[in-house]
């Protein structure tokens, strides 16, 4: 009876794998059906289309060239200008609109702008092809009035944890369709190699690896229910390629990428994007190795288009075309920038002011200086996106079919992604979390503000206007207030961000306080409004932790910034440093929240934090870079390394095993290794796996990372981690480019910190 019972138990196994493989078969036959149809629509149009309505197609503008009034003109309606509106939407029919209209509408005013430029483009032009709406909802959707606004992604990365950002990317989807905004230009998958660059704070950090785990996530999260979803957007990965490589750290710089380097770090994420969905890509602004990534035939055509294979829209950056004139100075004028970049492969130029483009790209195509098939290639995926899209049955959605737009659900999402982000970087005798009974000074530049936690993006483009901040949301301050009661906080602002304001009280205050949380910051800034000259942390609040350090009390350091500023001289002055990052609306809150142990800290820095500017390497350095004064090899001078972070418990790593000692051809390996809870409360635990090849003809890095899971462990709880790797996992970028291995020895680490990994060893043979 048993066998039988086992027999029947087997059969339903099997019956019910049949199904499945039967459903995925059904649903891949389904899929290409459908893109096999959307392919004769596109053909059809193509075919029946002028030379004017394609490169029509290829325009992207700008929201305020049909509204009233001047392009930047603030405004609090959005008024369309009747001759302006005719001219672009009917006229010349454009392909795309992107931005705002110069204020943040609601997801109902957000209706009647598209719907009103939809229902024209639909009705009132030859073949009613709706347009592209694309955004940079980056941090939520936070062109979306009332939306709830992540951590930035240098925030998410510090998680280490790839379910946040693929929630993050799923909500952003949904709350931006809520608005009728279907194409997000997101996520990005710049490799950040200089913290000078201030976009650091919109990146996933400095390592490929993470990068490309959570710019995956991030797409899953936003199209896996499908493109035509209602509540799925396109995603834009950007920028392409070697934007976050500026050679002086300045944004819009120049970048010096070798062709392995190109290969090795930089080309991974995109390529892996584009592999995992992504239908769009955005041009890099600056140039590589004095080539303006915006002509640069060999990235775009050759290997974004040709190697990756990729079938999306490649889309210029904001009045990049131009620039190419204006400041590459690449290109005489804009007749010949547009010729350049259009035969480099960029299939929708975002012209943000007029529609010039329109008529030098019917000029050159009737003279054969680009050709047809060029623009034809080009409109067939601008099609391709919108029919995936389903905006040809549906150019909008209406608000109210959304139910959970900034609900307390995706609010719960929202602070449970930063209250794993906050990284704990120092606890000296453990002073943290504090008790809640005690007096505390609150002080510093980022202390009460909301948007210095949100950082830029935030409503307005540099996240300043104070106009849309939400009244519920909390400041660090108020947040600390709400925990302890007022009555036992004391709040003195101390500095602005380069300016002292009455650091003087503030330390005249400090002498009746238990206890002192400096809450320094960055002003919200991005792109060229981002550039420092200096990677310190201003004079300013260094000078206020300075005096404060001499009351003799105990200091809590809460950094709020993008980027890692030097904290070198000001380090040893303070018991505990916690990085906020850029935490978003839920940051004041989760920051209080782990200060008095509300929440146990689990994020982990996803770039090196420098000690001196002069000294600024990733993690993954060559062993070379790190010649000492003295001949040796200790010249890696980081503050904090990458991977670091600490608990408000203790992890002991035990027991690394290799299920294989020799590797060959494409086999595939075990690693595993026992984490035991050794602390006194449960917590978190991101658990790194290393590879470092000990000899290769290209040198080596000091290693790279491979793998990573975040795993959560009671009170003496112990569990054995298993990750699966392939010999894939040991190449690298040789001599001639290629990925190759070396026969040879490669180290294997393992562990929950840079200090403390578990290492051991495999063999590869050819």
């Amino acid at each position: 009876m048993k066998k039988i019972v086992q027999l029947i138990v087997i059969g339903l196994i099997l019956l019910s794998c049949s199904k499945n493989e039967q459903i995925k078969t059904t649903a891949i036959k389904s899929s290409e059906a459908k893109n096999a149809e959307i392919e004769v629509k596109i053909t059809k149009l193509l075919a029946e289309m002028t030379l004017k309505e394609k490169a029509g197609q290829m325009l992207n503008i700008g929201l305020p060239s049909i509204l009233t009034g001047g392009y930047w003109d603030a405004r609090d309606s959005a008024v369309f200008h009747k001759e302006k509106f005719k001219k672009f939407i009917i006229d010349y029919a454009v392909g795309s609109i992107h931005n705002t209209p110069g204020f943040t509408p609601e997801k109902e005013v957000w209706y009647k702008i598209v719907k009103e430029i939809q229902d024209s483009a639909m009705q009132k032009t030859r073949f009613g092809i709706p347009v592209l709406y694309g955004i940079d909802n980056i941090h939520g959707a936070n062109y979306v009035n009332g939306s709830v606004m992540f951590p930035h992604q240098i925030a998410v990365a510090a998680t280490w944890n790839t379910e946040l950002s693929r929630i993050g990317g799923e909500i952003t989807s949904y709350e931006s369709r809520a608005a009728s905004l279907p194409w997000n230009f997101n996520p990005n998958a710049d490799v950040a190699t200089n913290p000078l660059w201030g976009r650091i704070g919109e990146s996933f950090g400095e390592d490929s690896y993470l990068i490309s785990e959570m710019t995956n996530a991030y797409i899953k999260g936003s199209q896996e229910k499908g493109l035509e979803n209602s509540t799925s957007t396109a995603v834009c990965v950007k920028h392409f390629v070697g934007y976050g490589a500026g050679k002086n750290g300045k944004d819009r710089a120049n970048a010096i990428i070798p062709e392995n380097n190109l290969r090795q770090y930089f080309l991974p994420p995109f390529e892996k994007a584009i592999q995992n969905g992504a239908m769009g890509v955005m041009i890099s602004s600056n140039a590589v190795n004095g080539i303006p990534c915006h002509l640069n035939t060999y990235y775009i055509t050759d290997i974004l288009k040709g190697e990756m294979g990729f079938k999306g829209v490649v889309i210029s950056d904001f009045s990049d075309v131009e620039f190419l004139v204006a400041a590459h100075q690449s290109a005489k004028d804009m007749r010949e920038a547009t010729k350049l970049a259009v035969n480099a492969g960029i299939d929708l130029l975002m012209n943000p002011y007029d529609a010039d483009v329109v008529d030098i790209i019917i000029e050159l195509v009737e003279k054969g200086e680009i050709s047809k098939e060029r623009i034809d290639d080009a409109v067939s995926r601008v099609l391709r996106l919108k029919f995936q899209l389903n905006l040809f049955d549906t150019p909008y959605n209406n608000p109210s079919e959304y139910p959970d737009f900034g609900s307390e659900k995706h609010i719960a999402a929202n602070y449970k992604t930063v209250s794993e982000a906050i990284t704990l970087l120092k606890n000296k005798n453990t002073i943290l979390p504090l008790p809640t009974n005690k007096k505390i000074l609150v002080t510093g530049y980022s202390a009460n503000s909301i948007n210095v936690l949100n950082g830029a993006w935030s409503r307005s483009f540099l996240g300043r206007e104070t106009t849309y901040n939400d009244p519920t949301k909390l400041t660090v301050l108020e947040a600390i207030k709400k925990q302890v009661g007022t009555e036992n906080v004391e709040f003195v602002e101390g500095t602005d961000y380069l300016d002292d304001i009455n650091s003087d009280l503030a330390v005249l205050k400090a002498k009746n306080a238990d206890y002192i949380v400096v809450c320094v910051g960055e002003i919200p800034a991005s792109e060229k409004p981002s550039d420092i000259n200096e990677l310190e942390l201003p004079k300013v609040q260094q000078e206020l932790v300075k005096r404060l350090a001499k009351t003799g009390k105990p200091i809590i350091l809460v950094m709020v910034q993008g980027r890692p500023r030097i904290i070198r001289e000001i380090e040893p002055l303070v018991d505990g440093i916690i990085m906020a990052y850029l935490p978003g609306q839920e940051g004041g809150r989760a920051v209080s929240d782990v200060i008095f142990g509300t929440i146990n800290p689990s994020g982990k820095l996803p770039y090196t934090y420098p000690k001196y500017s002069g000294n600024v390497l990733p993690y993954y350095y060559k062993k070379a870079d790190i010649r000492d004064i003295n001949w040796g090899y200790n010249g890696f001078y980081p503050q904090f390394e990458f991977g670091f972070g600490l608990s408000y418990t203790s992890f002991e790593y035990s027991n690394l095993k290799i299920n294989k000692d020799t590797l060959s051809g494409s086999d595939n390996f075990k690693v595993a290794v026992d984490v035991k809870n050794s602390g006194k409360r449960e917590g978190k635990e991101i658990v790194e796996v290393f590879i470092k090849d000990l000899v290769a003809t290209v040198s080596p890095d000091a290693k790279k990372l491979v793998r990573f899971n975040k795993i959560s462990l009671k009170v003496g709880e112990e569990k054995t981690i298993e990750f699966n790797l392939t010999t894939k996992d040991l190449a690298s970028i040789g001599i001639k480019n290629k990925w190759i291995i070396e026969a040879g020895e490669f180290e294997i680490y393992v562990g929950g910190n840079p200090q403390e990994l578990l290492n051991s060893k495999v063999y590869y043979k050819n």
